[in-house]
């Protein structure tokens, strides 16, 4: 039977998924509560200003660069997560040269290339299960396709780091996935994971409960949790690898704005990518979980959808995502 609208999923027993704070410092790019920008109306119009040039940077997320004959992929598609990280590609404390790096659930393939860019002496591996990777790389990258949940074949203590990003979703058992990686992993070696929350909050009580985005976050947490593949795991990741053996677990949380409300310079311009990588996203995680899992019929799907795109281009919620970079060593002895 087809749901409609009004007959949305009910709440999972947990109404949000615990913020990561209990574990960590406060955010590491919003230190305290996050002031929202003063337009100077009670239109949209101003705010429409600052997403004026979303077709343009949606495009421009998509483009390759060229140089020389070659297509590269630009790093503007990684532009959000090279931002939160200071301009860094990772955040473990890796100090000689890596030989053997491991880019799980590559996508694109971007991290990958950069990666070997920086450690040109390392061999790189980025596995998906999409050949989406493009074809002309350096000679340090290789590109595997194969699903990260079937049995590995490389060789157990190889790699010096093991990097995943955005998984959520796509691992079924995260503590085989987790203890895989640890056998994989030299002794001495890295692994460090990127997940955000499935979920959005916001501190001044703009994002309301019966909201088309608080709607639609219920509902994929329920077709992801009935799926067996859960979506909130990111304030899972430090616990899940301590218990795996790795030490120095390490994990900072950022903040993302869903759009550019905040007044901060660098959380507005955050927040300009990411309402980008939204009016892409939503349509991405859910259809398939509306209409498969959870019976919605697609049109109901679609439209539901479009009021959540719509509300989030209101200057007036002020809603933001929690992010995680966990990383952690793999012991000398084990």
């Amino acid at each position: 039977m087809s749901a409609s609208p009004h007959e949305l999923p009910s709440a999972p027993s947990e109404p949000a998924p615990p913020v990561p704070l209990a574990n960590a410092d406060a955010p590491v790019n919003a230190p305290g509560p996050i002031a929202v920008d003063n337009f100077s109306d009670d239109t949209n119009s101003e705010f429409d200003d600052e997403l004026s040039d979303l077709t343009s940077l949606s495009s421009s997320v998509l483009q390759f660069e060229y140089e020389n004959g070659r297509r590269y992929c630009s790093n503007r598609s990684r532009c959000r997560w090279w931002m939160l990280l200071g301009g860094e590609l990772y955040n473990a404390p890796i100090k000689s040269s890596p030989q053997n790096i491991l880019d799980l659930g590559t996508g694109t393939g971007i991290w990958a290339i950069e990666i070997a860019e920086k450690f040109p002496s390392a061999h790189v591996i980025g596995n998906d299960i999409s050949p989406i990777q493009p074809r002309w790389v350096a000679p340090n990258v290789e590109f595997i396709v194969e699903d990260i949940e079937a049995e590995w074949e490389y060789e157990q203590n190889h790699f010096d780091f093991i990097h995943a990003r955005c998984l959520a979703g796509c691992i079924a058992d995260w503590h085989g996935y987790i203890r895989r990686i640890y056998d994989h992993v030299k002794p001495g070696g890295y692994f460090e994971s990127h997940e955000s929350a499935v979920w959005a909050w916001s501190d001044d009580g703009s994002l309301k409960q019966n909201s088309a985005l608080m709607e639609w976050q219920q509902a994929i947490n329920v077709a992801g949790n009935k799926s067996g593949r859960e979506l909130n795991i990111y304030h899972k990741l430090k616990d899940w690898m301590i218990a795996a053996g790795f030490e120095n677990v390490s994990l900072s949380v950022f903040v993302l704005p869903f759009s550019p409300w905040p007044r901060d310079p660098h959380l507005k311009a955050l927040g300009k990518y990411q309402a980008v990588q939204l009016q892409q996203a939503i349509d991405s995680y859910s259809l398939r979980l509306h209409t498969q899992v959870l019976g919605w019929s697609p049109d109901v799907a679609k439209i539901h959808n479009a009021m959540v795109k719509q509300e989030l281009r209101d200057k007036r919620l002020h809603a933001y995502v929690q992010t995680v970079a966990v990383y952690g060593r793999k012991p000398l002895r084990f």
